[in-house]
This record gives C-alpha cells, structure tokens and sequence, in this order.
C-alpha cells in the first residue's frame, strides 16, 4: 500500500466521520444547487465520487489483496462493492463459470477412463 493510501486509511479508520475543508468545492455544489430545480444532493455526489476515487487509488496488488480478504470472509461484500464496483460482479460470475468448466472437466476425464460410457 502506499504511503498516500495508508494514511487516507488511517484517517478514516480514526475518525467515525470522513471530513475535509473544501471551501471551493462546497461554493461550487452551491451554485450548480442553486440553478437546479430540485437542487442536488450532495452526499450522494460526494458518495460516488469518494467510491470513484477509492477505486483509482488501488494498486493491482492492493486489489489482489482486497478480493483475496474478501473471498476470505475479512472484508463484507457491501465494502468489496464499494472497492471493486462492477468488477466484484465480472469476478463472482468468471469464479463460477471456471467451476463449472473444472466440474465438468472432472467428468468428461472420470468418464473417459470408463472407456467412454
């Protein structure tokens, strides 16, 4: 991991609540909130971007370590969703269609012992 993400990991692990100062940005969801009917919601912009950006800051071997903890039982599949998006999914189903390959190659071979019957 590096030193960039240990220490977004050791902030949100010693904080209930995750907060930055961002003078800008909140004057900036201000105006596009003003000029929308319905304005915006801006904790679940905030959400997705913090998902996003969880997302691009993990190296290969971070998220390597990640699926191997959460195949593991360590780490809940809402977080992996979190972590992995719409890869956790390509993942589950890739893991279940090699099972069923390695399954039914296990057959194919235990029949063809059999002298094909």
């Amino acid at each position: 991991m590096s030193v960039e993400n240990e220490q977004v990991v050791r902030m949100a692990a010693n904080n209930d609540k995750i907060q930055f100062r961002g003078e800008a940005e909140k004057e900036a969801t201000q105006v596009v909130d003003q000029m929308r009917l319905g304005g915006i919601n801006i904790s679940e912009l905030a959400r997705q971007g913090l998902r996003e950006k969880l997302r691009e800051v993990l190296s290969d071997e971070e998220k390597i370590t990640l699926h191997q903890r959460y195949k593991q039982g360590d780490i809940p599949e809402d977080v992996a969703e979190i972590l992995f998006g719409d890869a956790l999914e390509e993942i589950k189903r890739e893991g279940e269609a090699f099972e069923e390959a390695s399954e039914l190659d296990r057959t194919g071979f235990s029949s063809s012992s059999d002298g094909g019957r």
